[in-house]
């Protein structure tokens, strides 16, 4: 019996060639399910990868309540159609993933607890998933995704470690240091609470005509605000014409904000700009913007595309100025030694679709000594850079093969730090079981 037992063991091994999950995402107002296939090369194949997001738009912005409707109502119906695009080799994934922090508690708990009774129904293990830990490594599933199925060559997910990672979004503004799967050690954390993609949401809801602003899908009013600031019809459409500041007097100096006539409109104060503290404050900017069409409601249109511009330009120009000072080894010795091992710059979360943030970045860069030899930017695509269940996929098929599951019993994290000096990090909660013989 023992021989026939370890002669069936194998023969499932041999024919178990691929690894597929099934995957939820619900941390915020977005409702996403993916079905993701890793093969025996390392490539990928997303079988399915639907959203649907509530429709918050008569508050303005998210709304819990609705967020939470709209899981309960597109939840279940996303599911049932995912599980009709997992492989027909399969009658179940091999694991369920699942975000199960950071984000809105309710929000969690409607993905986490159909999650767990996916994961008993089909008697498979379960894996949760931390929301920021799956934007750093989102360029990893797109190299995968882009290797397929090909059985070549093995492929190794790329970028490799360490890497740096922006992570910039309606929620969170940080730069880490990604340091191996599951320790992003973070460089540069948010000051006011107030993240650059809610910022740019407020301010867009200042600047854009508010006929624009109603004909988007949702509420991520920051979409419209870089096709405001630069028409698709005008010559400067993006990616537009842009020096970045020569030097570091150059990047604190207070902006002159002019119209097409050459007229000044007003003077912007770039963000910390009397302190090179490692943070990142994007609330005073924000404040300026609001009290200049407070003062004055009828501003011209031409004169909001410039106040639009001039917004992006210091918002992502501060991001830039933090990364330098990274680099030039303000993070201390031991940081600056593990950066100088570091070759690319992850751009991740929903505000990375800006083409005008990654020419702003590359072009700082390059003018201070880090060119495309030196640091590499990569973005994903537009459609996995904001929230989706693709990313919360690939993260769990890396933690599932670095041997991680997650008990049944665990409850959502509204906060779930990533840094590991910052209360354990991603393995620092309960819940983690380490997978025999892994």
């Amino acid at each position: 019996m023992p021989f026939m037992k370890q002669r069936v063991q194998r023969q499932d091994a041999k024919s178990r060639r691929t690894l597929v999950t099934l995957a939820i995402e619900t941390s915020c107002d977005d409702t996403c399910v993916a079905v993701l296939e890793k093969h025996p090369s390392g490539g990928a194949t997303l079988h399915f990868n639907g959203k649907v997001t509530s429709d918050s738009r008569q508050f303005g912005g998210v709304h819990p309540a609705v967020a939470v409707a709209g899981h309960t109502q597109h939840l279940a119906p996303l599911v049932q159609t995912a599980i009709a695009h997992i492989p027909p080799h399969l009658s179940k994934p091999d694991f369920v993933a699942v975000t199960r922090g950071p984000g809105m508690g309710q929000n969690l708990a409607a993905g986490l607890n159909t999650a767990k009774g996916l994961a008993v129904a089909w008697g498979v293990p379960l894996l949760g998933v931390n929301h920021m830990q799956a934007h750093a490594l989102t360029p990893r599933l797109v190299t995968a995704l882009a290797a397929g199925h090909s059985q070549q060559a093995h492929h190794s997910p790329s970028p490799a470690f360490p890497f740096l990672s922006l992570l910039v979004s309606g929620g969170h503004t940080m730069l880490v240091l990604s340091e191996s799967l599951a320790s992003h050690r973070i460089l540069v954390p948010n000051l006011s609470g107030l993240a650059i993609g809610d910022m740019l949401d407020k301010t867009a809801r200042l600047l854009v005509p508010q006929a624009t602003l109603d004909a988007l899908p949702n509420t991520m009013y920051a979409a419209a605000l870089e096709p405001f600031a630069f028409p698709p019809s005008s010559s400067s459409s993006p990616p537009p014409t842009y020096t970045p500041p020569a030097t570091r007097r150059d990047e604190i100096a207070p902006l002159p904000v002019r119209d097409h006539n050459g007229e000044l409109i007003t003077t912007l104060t770039p963000p910390l700009s009397s302190s090179r503290r490692l943070a990142y404050d994007f609330a005073g900017l924000g404040t300026q913007i609001s009290r200049l069409l407070t003062s004055t409601p009828t501003l011209p249109l031409a004169s909001r595309r410039a106040l639009a511009e001039a917004t992006m330009r210091l918002a992502f120009e501060h991001l830039a100025t933090r990364i330098l000072l990274c680099l030039a080894g303000e993070a201390g010795p031991a940081t600056s030694q593990k950066l100088d091992e570091a070759r690319t710059l992850v751009v991740s979360g929903g505000v990375a679709r800006n083409k005008f943030l990654r020419t702003v970045l590359r072009s700082m860069l390059d003018s201070r000594g880090y060119g495309e030899g030196r640091m590499e930017i990569v973005a994903p695509p537009g459609e996995l850079c904001t929230d989706n269940a693709a990313m919360i996929a690939w993260t769990g098929m890396e933690m599932w093969e670095a041997g991680w599951r997650t008990g049944l019993d665990v409850m959502a994290l509204r906060k779930w730090p990533v840094d590991p000096d910052v209360e354990g990090g991603i393995l620092g909660v309960e819940g983690w079981v380490k997978r025999d013989g892994v």
